[in-house]
């Protein structure tokens, strides 16, 4: 079973005025989707290192109310926004492609509001190739301590299908 985007994002509890960072946005599923769920009252930032996705959610996010950036990004880099900016994000399949995960993880809490909450999703294995190459598949274990060594609390799996898993990160309060 693959991931529905209404269903898993429903795990992420929002704030009533969202600054939600989708890190990793790809074609923007996870972005439009919360963009036409929300409407009006909330920005989203998409952040994305292939420009043709960026161009296509741009177009198509003009069809819903929300403040809708779409920001070029290497995430193994800088994230290129302000400390604090943000109080939601999303790590949709993301976790996988980085070559330097400490440093997203790293970045990721510093341009968060403390106590922000992270979807976090990805892969469980490799499928025969329907998903991404066996050596670059994290675990779920892999993936809670990385969020917990950079500052952050994790809660339990949440139900993300068949070939994925998937948590709430929370970045710790002052």
């Amino acid at each position: 079973m693959f991931l529905s985007p209404i269903q898993i994002l429903r795990h992420l509890e929002l704030p009533a005025k969202p600054r939600i960072g989708d890190f990793g946005a790809g074609s923007g599923e996870y972005s439009l989707t919360l963009a036409e769920r929300l409407g009006k009252g909330a920005t989203i930032y998409a952040f994305e290192a292939f420009t043709p996705h960026l161009d296509s959610m741009r177009e198509e996010a003009r069809k819903h109310h929300s403040e809708f950036y779409t920001l070029h990004s290497d995430l193994n880099e800088h994230i290129p926004v302000k400390s604090n900016l943000l109080n939601s994000a999303l790590v949709m399949n993301t976790l996988h492609q980085l070559q330097n995960k400490e440093r997203f993880v790293s970045e990721l809490a510093r341009v968060l509001e403390p106590g922000s909450p992270v979807l976090v999703v990805d892969w469980v294995g490799s499928f025969n190739n329907m998903g991404p190459p066996k050596e670059a598949i994290m675990t779920p274990g892999e993936a809670a301590r990385l969020f917990k060594s950079g500052g952050f609390s994790v809660s339990e799996m949440l139900p993300a299908g068949t070939h994925h898993f998937a948590f709430i990160a929370t970045g710790h309060t002052p």
